[in-house]
């Protein structure tokens, strides 16, 4: 039965994905980032030769959210599956995350779930020693356990950053060493190919989106194998605010697209 590992590291996109390698260099006036809460709506996109997945549909939440000292990401997702074979599956999860400014700390808690089961749950702490690691991570569930985090690690939101860093100067390979805590390993090994810059406003009329964008491809390939092919593939339209305003969830032998269906501004934080 195919069915996806997870939907989105972005933070994400995330995605989420989906950014912070500047803001441990100083303060972050390159990009003013939208924080925001999306809604997507998930439909099959493509079917490959020997699939049994006959077709996809859902709804993903993704809350980017700051404060003074760390930004907040939470994505909630549902996805209903029908099988050639006739049966249908519905997998539901739940992922929340707290990330520090100086991209040195990072938090998660996930829970996914399929026709009504828990399949999975992890909480842990993640750290790095510095910028671009090495660090630690301690879990706290499913169980206690605490593995050690290479040279080159970044978290999710520091990664987004990197990504609009990146496509700002142009360059069209990015490849880096992601921890974000949704497996029991949690590391993959990300390459991100980036496209030449859109013109603003082909996302839509929402004045959040009325931005440069970039497309971008992201392949997740995990740690824990030495497996050729990546385990997923993303294809997003990244705006320079950190929103995604569409992307293309690729799992080999099928695809989900996600669609932006909602958008709306969260409220800017005061800080001292």
């Amino acid at each position: 039965m195919s069915k996806p590992r997870r939907p989105w590291p972005l933070t994400i996109p995330t995605t989420a994905t989906i950014v912070v390698v500047m803001l441990a260099c100083g303060p972050v006036a390159a990009w003013d980032i939208a924080a925001h809460r999306a809604i997507y709506t998930l439909n099959l996109h493509t079917v490959r030769a020997g699939s049994t997945v006959t077709d996809v549909d859902g709804q993903m939440l993704f809350r980017w959210g700051e404060s003074c000292d760390g930004w907040t990401v939470e994505q909630r997702y549902h996805l209903d599956f029908l099988y050639s074979q006739g049966h249908e599956s519905q997998v539901r999860s739940a992922y929340s995350t707290w990330e520090t400014k100086d991209g040195l700390e990072f938090s998660f808690n996930l829970r996914r779930d399929t026709n009504g089961v828990v399949e999975e749950e992890l909480r842990g702490m993640a750290t790095l020693q510095a910028e671009g690691g090495p660090g630690r991570v301690v879990y706290r569930l499913p169980e206690a356990a605490e593995r050690l985090l290479p040279d080159g690690t970044i978290f999710p939101t520091a990664h987004s950053l990197m990504l609009l860093d990146k496509a700002e100067a142009g360059e069209a390979f990015y490849p880096a060493i992601l921890f974000d805590g949704t497996d029991s390993h949690g590391l993959s090994e990300v390459s991100a190919f980036i496209g030449s810059p859109f013109e603003p406003g082909r996302s839509g009329a929402d004045p959040l989106l009325q931005r440069p964008s970039w497309p971008v491809r992201l392949a997740f390939f995990s740690m824990a194998d030495n497996k050729p092919e990546p385990d997923f593939e993303l294809d997003i339209e990244l705006l320079d605010n950190g929103i995604v305003s569409d992307m293309i969830i690729d799992y080999g032998d099928f695809a989900v697209r996600a669609e932006l269906s909602e958008l709306e501004p969260l409220a800017e934080v005061n800080c001292p």
